[in-house]
């Protein structure tokens, strides 16, 4: 007979938040949360926390550790944004002076160490993405 795995209630919220960065689904998930609650997007927490307030934060850092020599192979960053379907997305736009161009977007994932990275033209119309996790280049 197998032994069951019991899985204490403590756990869970690691386990879901788990779950939700691995279906890409974490940002989504907590933007319902908060138009539940009454929230949208008229409220500065609501921005903040959203996609457009994560793009703006992590492009800002990511221009000024550039500016300050610290990311010598990055030519630009901006916060792009995108429409697909009607649903209206921001992620981080990186620019390398090797010509390569990246998005960084990490609402999916809600994992600072994890954002998900696509090519520009694969991110424009929510093609392929890889975790940061797994990324060794784009083709």
């Amino acid at each position: 007979m197998s032994a069951r795995r019991t899985i204490k209630k403590s756990q869970l919220p690691a386990i879901i938040d788990n779950a939700l960065e691995r279906l890409h689904w974490a940002g989504g998930i907590r933007n319902a949360a908060m138009l539940l609650r009454g929230m949208g997007p008229e409220d500065a927490a609501f921005v903040r926390l959203s996609c457009v307030g994560i793009a703006q934060v992590t492009q800002a850092a990511i221009f000024s550790q550039m500016v300050g020599g610290k990311l010598p192979k990055v030519r630009s960053s901006l916060v792009l944004r995108r429409n697909v379907g009607g649903f209206e997305h921001k992620g981080t736009g990186v620019a390398m002076k090797d010509g390569s161009d990246y998005v960084f977007d990490w609402w999916p994932t809600l994992n600072p160490n994890n954002p998900l990275i696509s090519a520009y033209a694969q991110w424009f119309v929510a093609g392929r993405t890889i975790e940061y996790r797994n990324f060794k280049g784009l083709p």
